[in-house]
Formats: C-alpha cells, structure tokens, sequence
C-alpha cells in the first residue's frame, strides 16, 4: 500500500513539474528579484525529490551556489557526488522577472552563467553552481554515566544541557554518548576517563564539517517524582534495529524467544539452546553474551528488582529448574525446582511481579499438545522473604477458552500483582470469538475467585486475524502497576505491523474501558516476506532505572524482524 501511495505521489510531482515554467514560480515574499533556487533529483530511486534548496537574502546577488548535502539521505553514507552534474533547477521569481535561456537541468560542477532581468527591465550577469557541504548539525542522541548506578542523561539540544536527574554518588563514573548522524564527540577519551558527575562538567560535538563545535554542560539534579505512574507525553524511542543484522535467526527459524532485562541491558533468548545476548539498554548495539552456566533458557524474563529468571522446558514427570542471576558475567545460580506433575509441557513461558530475592509471584504457563488439546493450566509460585512458600497448579478453564502449543498458540499468563487473590491478565492467538466471519481476539482480565464475565475481557480491536497478542508483561512502578502487551505480526507482507500498547492495570478490573497509556500501533518491521504464519513470536518485559526515575519497555518480533525499546519517567519537571 506504501508502495502504491509513493507512485501515486512521484506522478503527482511529474504531472505539476510538466504544467508550469519553473522560472516563473509565484513568490513567497514581496522582495523583487530571485526568492530561492531548489535543486532535484533528475535520475536514480529519489527522481524528482528535492536535494537542496538555496534561499535568497540579497535581491542584489549575481553569484548563487547552491548548498548540496554530502550525503542523501542524512542518515546514510551514499556520497551525492554522482548527482552533482545532473539536477534540475527550479527558480522562485518576483512577477515579471526572468531567468535567459530559461533553466533546466544543469551540471552544479561547473559555473552556468544566465541573464537575469527584473520587472524593470533591467538585466545583468549571474552565475549558478553548487558545492558539496557537510552537514553542520551537533546535536546529542543520548548520553548516559556508567558506574554503580547508571544514568541516562536529559539531553536539552535548544539549551545545550545535559540534566542527570539522580539522587546517586556520581564521583568516577564513566560515560557514552550518541550524537546526530555524522557528527562526533571531540576529545572521546575523556568519556572514558572517570569524572566526578556531581560537579558540572562539559562534552564538545563536533559537526560532520570539522569545524563547527557546540559545547554542552552537564549537571546533575535533584529530580522530584510524580506522586503516581509516569508521564505518558515523556514516552520516548530509544531504537528500532533489525535482529538480522546483528547475528539473531532469520525469520524462517522456528525459535522460542523470550527477553529480560540485567545490568541495564536488554537481554535477548532464542530459546534454542544457545546462550542469550544481551544489547545496551539505551542505544541497542549489540555487545556480548550473559554467563549461561548450568542454566538452560528455554524460558526467560526478569523481575522488578533486576534480577533475571531463566526456566528450562520440562515435560510431564520431568524437573523444572529455575535459575537466577543479577551479572552478565557470573553464571546462575540454582533458585528452586520442582517437578511437573501434570500431561502439559512447562518451562517455555515465564512471568514475574515483584523481587524474587524479596516478595514476588512468578507463573509458569503450560502448553497444549498439538491436534490434541489446548491447556488452561498453569504453575504459580509465591515467593515471600525470597523463598518459595506456595506452589499451585492453577487451572482457567472455567474462565477462559485455552491456548495451544508452540511459541505462536501458547499465552503468557501474567501476574497483576505478588497476591494471588488479585488474578491475571491472559491473551493469545488461539483465543478467538467467532462473530458472524470476523475473528475478534480479547485481552483477559481473569480475577483471583476465577470469575469470568463480560466486565472481564475487552475486544483487542487492534489485533486482527493477522496478528499474536500473546505477549504481555506487568510490573510496579511509582505507585502504579502497568500492563505491556505487545502484538507480533503473522502476515508482515501485507502489512500488519507489530504494535505495543501500555495499560495501567492498578486496577485490573476497569481496563475495558481504559485506554492505552501509551501505544504504537504500527511499529518498524525489518522483515516484510510472508512465509510461514507459525514463525509469529515474541515477547516483551518491562524494567525499570536503578534510581526508579524511569521505565523502560522492550520488545521483540521474531517474524517481523524487529527489537526495539521504548522509555518513560515520573520526573516533575
């Protein structure tokens, strides 16, 4: 559809381009003489784009040189040296002005003389030509402190500041930053250098050209919360990058993944034996792999406190093991096990509220057997001064239809709270209302009682037959408890693209008629060939800073090709 709007848009263009003599263009300004020369594109994908424009200031001009990007796009490496000797020339004229011989496709290379007349009949000599410019920009993307407690930094690019809303020691941290494409930091060792965040310090971008420089200052503030939850208009990208490129499976490959959050970085399980990767947190690059040990991650999330939980799959009479760490680098270690007594696998799904070195709730969802049957089951564990004190198999199927097997059919049924008696929040692609030929897909509010009735489920109307919204994730956070449910696409070329939506769940029972916190209903999807349907899986997890000043949210979509990470705060700003 994309494609079909470009095309309808490109002869747009062509069409006006052909009805109107570009030197002759009506003015934006009561000035007589030349407004602007604008340069496009005349061969290539970005055919009749603009590349440049010069705006005039000096009506008096006879020398113009038109400003040509050295790159296009921006954000690309592709030099436009290619173009220089062929773009087209549009001039905006004062009425009654002229351009001799009229303008038309011209090689910037080279100085083309013309005779400029104005509407009093007055001509003289000018000359047109351009230059390839570097770009000029020195903003910063992102800057953060490392050390004991890490730090994303409030980047102010109007002010040039850069604000560290913590309480913490900052003494000897480290730190990195992102500036806007092209751009770099001057002087990058001293990121690498230990200083003393607490006092003011200075970073220097300095622009693609080499010579222009901005200085930033940075402080650290004492930041106030909020009294409740986060501000919804604070809810900011931090990336979107195709797993593909960095060493993740194809599309094509049948995988479990599952992800959590350690040390402030996002880590990623295919659920296929090997050991998980882990990404920073804020930029998305890729940078190593976790400490796996005896530990299998079939299944995989992280807690409120940081920590990470890792499950393997277990089938019926087989051990569950549950390890845990909070280090990249030191393996997990053994937290508790079990037996599954039941006929259904567990172990692939994992879900947590709390802090499982404290209080917490953690369940397990069990899977139906395919063209058997579908499952309701799951295993809930209470945990209480960090200990496992109640283990129950808990059944749904007098509150809920049940899901299937594998990553795509089964639900991650997620705790609302560490009480058992508050419920849980289900969906999945197997749940299904027929209604006339519509399929309609409802997110389930099951309560602690295992009641069930309309209040109980609201129609996911952004999901449709083309998408799994089985993947959720709740936890606490500034007095609030929110909701993530992120649905993966099953039909990427047909453009159903995955979407993330946050509810405040605090109280679970009115989410029908509460809308999303925050949402994207059409995030960026790499992956964009349909092949096989069974491939839709993701998930999602919530995490939050050490300072508890923001929170973060990261999905993936393995069908779509897609990881990414959203964050919010409770600053009073």
């Amino acid at each position: 559809m994309k494609r079909i709007y470009y095309i309808i848009f490109a002869a747009v263009l062509l069409l006006a381009a052909s009805c109107q003599k570009p030197q002759f263009i009506e003015p934006t300004t009561e000035r007589q003489g030349i407004t602007s020369l604008t340069a496009y594109f005349t061969t290539g994908k970005y055919v009749d784009q603009q590349l440049a424009k010069l705006d005039v200031t000096d009506e008096n001009m006879d020398y113009y040189v038109i400003e040509i990007p050295w790159f296009f796009p921006e954000e690309t490496e592709d030099p436009t040296t290619i173009y220089m000797s062929n773009l087209r020339i549009r001039a905006e004229l004062a009425p009654d002005c002229r351009i001799d011989p009229p303008l038309t496709v011209l090689d910037l290379n080279q100085e083309n003389k013309f005779t400029f007349t104005n509407n009093k009949g007055e001509s003289r000599d000018i000359v047109i030509t351009g230059k390839r410019t570097k770009f000029r920009r020195t903003d910063l993307i992102s800057f953060n402190v490392i050390g004991t407690f890490p730090c994303e930094g409030f980047v102010d690019n109007d002010l040039r500041k850069i604000y560290l809303f913590t309480n913490d020691d900052l003494n000897g941290y480290t730190a990195e930053a992102v500036t806007c494409v092209h751009a770099s930091i001057k002087n990058p060792e001293q990121l690498a250098k230990p200083r003393d965040y607490n006092q003011p310090q200075t970073i220097t971008v300095v622009a693609h050209d080499g010579v222009t420089e901005t200085e930033y200052t940075i402080t650290k503030e004492n930041p106030t919360k909020i009294p409740y939850g986060f501000n919804a208009e604070s809810a900011k990208e931090l990336f979107s990058i195709n797993p593909g490129n960095i060493g993740f499976p194809e599309y094509t490959a049948a995988v479990n993944p599952s992800v959590g959050v350690l040390e402030t970085k996002l880590v990623i399980s295919m659920g296929d034996g090997t050991a998980p990767k882990y990404l920073n947190g804020i930029t998305g690059v890729l940078e190593g792999e976790i400490n796996l040990g005896a530990a299998k991650a079939d299944g995989m999330t992280s807690d409120e406190a940081g920590n990470l939980i890792l499950t393997n799959k277990a089938a019926g009479g087989e051990t569950v093991n549950i390890y845990t760490t909070n280090s990249l680098s030191a393996a997990p270690e053994l937290y508790y096990s079990f037996t599954n007594e039941t006929t259904f696998v567990v172990g692939n799904v994992v879900r947590v509220i709390g802090d499982v070195k404290t209080d917490a709730r953690m369940i397990l969802t069990h899977e139906g057997v395919s063209g058997v049957t579908t499952c309701n089951i799951v295993t809930e564990l209470v945990i209480r001064g960090g200990q496992v004190v109640e283990q129950n198999v808990v059944d749904y199927s007098s509150a809920y239809p049940g899901w299937g097997e594998t990553a795509i059919h089964y639900a991650k049924v997620t705790p609302v709270s560490v009480d058992p008696a508050n419920g849980v929040m289900i969906s999945s692609y197997s749940n299904s209302v027929t209604v006339g030929e519509d399929s309609h897909y409802y997110l389930a509010y099951i309560d602690g009682k295992m009641s069930k009735s309309e209040k109980d489920l609201f129609d996911v109307d952004y999901c449709n037959w083309g998408k799994n919204p089985n993947s959720m994730d709740a936890k606490r956070y500034n007095n609030a408890t929110y909701l993530a449910h992120f649905i993966t696409t099953q039909f990427p070329a047909w453009g159903q693209y995955p979407g993330l939506y946050i509810y405040d769940i605090s109280n679970p029972s009115t989410i029908k008629t509460a809308d999303p916190v925050v949402m994207n209903s059409a995030l960026t999807q790499y992956n964009e060939t349909n092949a096989e349907a069974s491939n839709s899986c993701g998930d999602v997890v919530i995490s939050q800073s050490a300072d508890g000043f923001k929170l973060f949210v990261y999905y993936f979509d393995h069908y779509g090709q897609t990881i990414g990470g959203y964050s919010v705060n409770c600053i009073k700003m």
